[in-house]
Parts: C-alpha cells; structure tokens; sequence
C-alpha cells in the first residue's frame, strides 16, 4: 500500500443531467449515485482523499473542442431545446442542466490528473457524468457530450508537462471520440476495446477493425460475444502490456465502462467480463504506472454488474486482494482470430510482439498446421451507416425510447448469473502472471478456433442484420434512432431514398 492516499471524485450536480423527455434512458443519475454509495460501503474511499470538482472552463474545454459546440450546450435551456437539438445526433439527450454537469465532469477529471501528477495522490477514480468517450470535435454523441478522457489528457501534455499519456478503453463501444480527438497526437497512445461483430454493431465503421494507421493506436473489435476476464487479460498480456512497456507512458488514463461486464443489460450477446476481472486489469495498468493510473466513469448500464465491477476495479488501483482469475488454456476463437491479425499488424512497429508472433508461427508448424492466414476481413455495416447518416442529415432521429428496458424476468436472471459467480470468489494477494509458454499454448489456431469463432460471431451479427433487415422492411418501428413512420414519411415524400436489406448472396432471379 502507498503512503499517499487513493483520489477520487463525486459531485452530487452531475445528477442534474437527467433526461425530463424519456425515462427509459439507461444513461441516468443513479449509474453514478449507486457506484459511489457501494464504493464507500466496501469502505475502499476510508482514507481516500476526495478531489473537488469544479466547472471545466471554456478554454480547457477547447482543448479537445470547438467554441461552437461550447455555445450549442449553453444554449439549451428549455426541455423543447433540448430534444429539437438531438434530432440529426447519434443516440444524444440533454437536458437543461447538461452544460453544468459536463463541465462538472471534466474539470473533475483534470483535478484528478493533477492531483496525481503532482503526486497528491496514488491512483484516482473520477466518478463523473455524463460520459465522454464518443464526442469528439463538435460531434456530441452516445450520450457524451465533451470528451472527458482526452480533454484530461491533453491538460496533463499542454498543461502539467507530462511527456506521454496512455488511454485504455474497455467500455463495450468503441471509444470513436477519444480516437478522433487523439490520432493526431503522438505523445498519446490509445486502447479500445470495443464490439464490433465484423462492423454490425454502432458505429458501423471499418475504421474501427483491428488495422490501425499507427503505431499508437490499438483496437481490439470484438466479433464474438461473451469473451470472457480471461480472455481480455490474455490479450492484455499478448498485446498491450508489451505495447505501453514500449511506449513508456507517465500516465494512464482508463476509459472505465463496464457494460462488457457479465450479464449487463446485453445479456448472452454482450461480452462476459466477471467483475474481478477489472480489477485485474488496473492492477496490471498500475504496474505499468504506478500510482499514476486514473479510471474515468464511462459506460455501464446494469446496476448489479457495474457497481460490482466498479468496486472490484478500484480494489485493483488500490491493490488489495482480488479474486484469483482464470487465464484460459485457449482463448476464446473470435477473439483469437482478431489477437493473430493485430499481432501480424502491429509487430511492425513492436518488436516483442513480432518475437511473440514468430513462436506463435512455430507452434503452427511443429504442430503440423497450415499457418494462419492475415487479413481475412468481413464488413457488415455499410448500410446502416448510410441509414444512420440519412437520418440525421435529414433531421429525423427518433429522440426517445432507443432501447427496450429490462423487465423483472431479464433483471432476476442477470443477478442471479452475477450472484453464481460472486459466491465463487477466492481472494489472493499475489496473482502469477501467465509465462511465456502458457500464452504461446493459448494460440493455437485450427478447426476447432475456427468453428469456435463462427459459433461465437454468428448469432449476434445474425440477430443485428435481421433487426436492420426487419425496418427496413416495415416489420420494426424503430432501431434505435431511426423511426420506422418518420422514415417511410419521408421515403414517400422522396425527401429519402428507400434503403435496401443486407444480403449475403446476389439474386439472380
């Protein structure tokens, strides 16, 4: 334990932003509320030194974002502003008191950063609201409207003279904000964990696959579900962990959100992250920094999983026991699939993973194996991404009601599959890490990956192009936020092209 005490932050006028036009919003005050009230029941902040938050100014705010989108969130002052705004925005409320909470929450998060630069502090946890991770520029979107994560880290680079910053993402989307606002940045290095099932999930981009432009840049898209804790440790250990080492990062920043976490409101099609496993993950960040790893709130959208992921998470910035994890003889095919392709990409620029890559090749052919083949990809997402981008030049975002909420039968379920797994605990101070020739082993590709990867992908990017196949075709009215009577309005009206469904053969009849 360091002598200096844990930072964090919380500030009850980020509960302000609350969505008055639709209570079905999954983003809402309580995600913040019921993670700071458990945190302090596991009595983890005793001895923590709480960090005041302040209003973010509009020059910090600059740092990431334009003067106009800065004046666009004053503007809103009435409920009718409001939801009249978000109509051409990707899945985005507001709310009178949005640009009070917003500002609330990064000049929260830069007081963390600085508290911990200035070594006030060992670790930090910013519990803040609302979420930033998809804004970027002046794009206000995914319920973030300026981008948290990257405004901190910029001031730590601009401002407090820190050389490098590393920013580790492992909310279920993609951090697309944080990267537009970073890729042109050097001095910082950025992880995304993110679904992606082969670019069927939002954003529905090919920029997001696994073949980055540069060498401080790592996605990780998911194409199956339910990867497991150890399944993204093991790709810690493979592929990140290596790439920071290299990278020599003065601070890591976490884009914590833990709507990957097991059984969340995705359910069998989310990823099945049990909730020690973030705690494993930043006690590993700690090594790489330690005592300058800062988790920032993002994502997370089923009480029962994110306040045990959140509590488990700070265990590991805190570095107290945590339930031993299993690292698994095999990782999991889909994302096996996607490691060989990252490493193939990005041993270019690394020379442990191209050493890692080399003993992996090996495997293959001592085990008499065809070698893997690079960059077989698959792109699913083109045409909602031009439903998506049609709505929004037109004006016609559905506003309300995205996502069905859960009933008492989904939420009994997801405890329960959460309960199972908390009753298996088994504490430990010391965690071995996996040697060499354990994460080599984890690697073999054959037909049993192969077979394991389509079983893993298939259903979940089956079930999303039959939803986007199904609007299109009238027998849905909304997918998220396109509505079903202002679309066809506006196909009758010739205001939009009739869009057609995603097909995997051509007809030739």
């Amino acid at each position: 334990m360091s002598s200096k005490p844990f930072g964090y932050v919380y500030d009850e006028r980020m509960l302000g932003h609350e969505c008055k036009y639709d209570s079905t919003m999954a983003e809402c005050p309580k995600r913040m509320k019921l993670i700071y009230e458990r945190i302090q029941a596991d009595k983890l902040f005793d001895g923590a030194l709480k960090i005041d938050a302040r209003e973010a100014e509009d020059a910090e705010i600059r740092l990431n974002h334009p003067q106009q989108l800065i004046d666009e969130i004053i503007s809103l002052n009435t409920n009718d502003k409001c939801e009249e705004y978000c109509k051409d925005k990707e899945i985005l409320w507001t709310c009178e008191n949005t640009n009070e909470a917003a500002r609330v929450a990064i000049g929260g998060c830069i007081e963390l950063v600085k508290a911990a630069v200035e070594d006030k502090i060992h670790n930090g946890f910013a519990i803040v609201r609302p979420p930033g991770h998809h804004s970027y520029g002046k794009v206000a979107q995914g319920y973030c409207i300026f981008n948290n994560v990257a405004i901190a880290a910029k001031y730590a680079i601009e401002k407090l003279g820190v050389k490098k910053v590393a920013i580790v993402d492992f909310d279920y989307h993609a951090g697309n904000g944080t990267y537009q606002s970073v890729k042109d940045e050097p001095r910082i290095h950025f992880t995304s964990f993110h679904g992606h099932h082969y670019g069927a999930f939002w954003p529905f981009s090919r920029e997001y696959d696994y073949a980055t432009n540069d060498p401080t840049t790592l996605f990780v898209p998911l194409n199956g579900a339910m990867n497991s804790e150890g399944d993204y440790v093991s790709v810690f250990h493979h592929v990140l962990l290596p790439m920071l080492k290299q990278f020599e990062p003065e601070l890591i920043l976490i884009s914590a959100g833990f709507d990957s976490g097991y059984y969340d409101i995705m359910m069998e099609f989310g990823q099945a992250v049990k909730a020690h496993g973030y705690g494993h993950m930043a006690r590993l960040l700690n090594q790489i920094c330690p005592g300058k790893t800062i988790a920032i709130l993002e994502g997370g959208y089923h009480p029962y999983n994110y306040t045990e992921c959140a509590s488990m998470m700070v265990r590991g910035l805190l570095n107290l026991p945590l339930p031993k994890i299993k690292i698994p003889s095999r990782i999991s095919g889909a994302l096996l699939e996607t490691m060989w392709n990252i490493l193939n990409h990005h041993s270019k620029w690394y020379p442990k993973l191209e050493e890692r890559l080399e003993l992996m090749e090996i495997q293959q052919k001592n085990f008499g194996l065809p070698p893997f083949v690079f960059n077989q990809t698959l792109f699913l997402g083109a045409k909602m991404r031009m439903m998506y981008d049609d709505v929004k030049k037109h004006r016609l975002v559905r506003t309300r009601e995205w996502f069905p909420e859960m009933n008492a039968e989904q939420i009994g379920i997801c405890k329960e599959k959460i309960d199972d797994y908390i009753k298996k605990y088994d504490f430990a101070t010391e965690h071995a890490d996996p040697n060499e020739e354990q994460l080599i082993s984890q690697c073999v590709w054959d037909e049993a990956s192969r077979s394991d990867a389509f079983m893993q992908a298939s259903p979940f990017a089956s079930c999303l192009i039959q939803e986007f196949n199904d609007f299109v075709a009238g027998k849905r009215e909304n997918m998220m936020i396109c509505d079903r009577e202002l679309y066809a309005e506006a196909v009758r009206n010739g205001v939009l092209d009739e869009h057609t469904p995603i097909t995997t053969t051509k007809n030739n009849h």
